[in-house]
């Protein structure tokens, strides 16, 4: 085995153990919803309940893109194939979009969807990841304008495309984009700094799928991120 081997192996194991602990937490928490002598303290917005599942849910989503990264490298994910109905994984999709859109003022959402989609080969759960985390770097991108979904049937495929107005990607930074722990932002403060992970991961994903991912962008003038999927 590798060095290479071994530190996949080791992120592969410890974010498994992590997110093994914080499902025991979050579990405990959700327990404490069902406690009569706590009920004042139930939906408040400064009680300590509420506190602790706003602590949570961000480092949910972080061990749960470390985890799935750590599939990636290790080539442990498998997708579930089945039919899958674009306009049904559309719904999903655009409901949670527009509540990341919903916490942010003077964001847009949009869909450009045509009729007579056919069904693909896919795993429904990985597809609507790969959607989202396109649509959620778009919404952290994008300070005001508007977000854009568009599904295109092709000859042999289906394109997804997710394009927003927002900060854009400077040319030099442009290798870094799908590239993990890589990031476009110098602040290393700003509070939408993350691990890079999202991207690879959706790399991962169509790739799986035997299709293919790439983007479109300019500094300023937003961006568009793509991905297919055969038909």
């Amino acid at each position: 085995m590798t060095d290479s081997d071994k530190h996949n192996e080791f992120l592969y194991k410890s974010s498994t153990f992590l997110r093994k602990g914080l499902a025991e937490v979050q579990a405990r928490v959700n327990d404490l919803y069902r406690i009569e002598e706590l009920e004042d303290y139930i939906d408040i917005k400064d009680s300590p309940i509420e506190h602790l599942q706003a602590a949570l849910a961000p480092l949910i989503g972080q061990v749960n893109d470390f985890q799935d990264y750590a599939y990636t490298v290790t080539d442990r994910m498998e997708l579930d194939l089945q039919d899958v109905d674009i306009y049904a994984l559309l719904d999903g999709v655009m409901t949670i979009a527009d509540q990341l859109i919903e916490r942010k003022d003077g964001i847009t959402l949009e869909e450009e969807i045509p009729e007579n989609l056919p069904t693909i080969e896919g795993d429904p759960l990985r597809l609507s990841q790969a959607l989202l985390n396109y649509i959620h770097n778009a919404v952290k991108f994008t300070e005001r304008g508007t977000i854009t979904v568009t599904v295109v049937r092709e000859p042999n495929q289906i394109l997804f495309e997710v394009s927003d107005t927002g900060i854009g990607i400077a040319e030099a930074d442009q290798e870094k984009v799908f590239e993990p722990f890589e990031t476009i932002l110098e602040d290393k403060d700003d509070p939408r700094l993350g691990f890079g992970l999202g991207l690879k991961i959706v790399e991962h994903i169509i790739s799986l799928h035997d299709g293919e991912t790439w983007f479109e962008s300019e500094a300023g003038q937003g961006s568009s991120f793509f991905f297919t999927i055969p038909l």
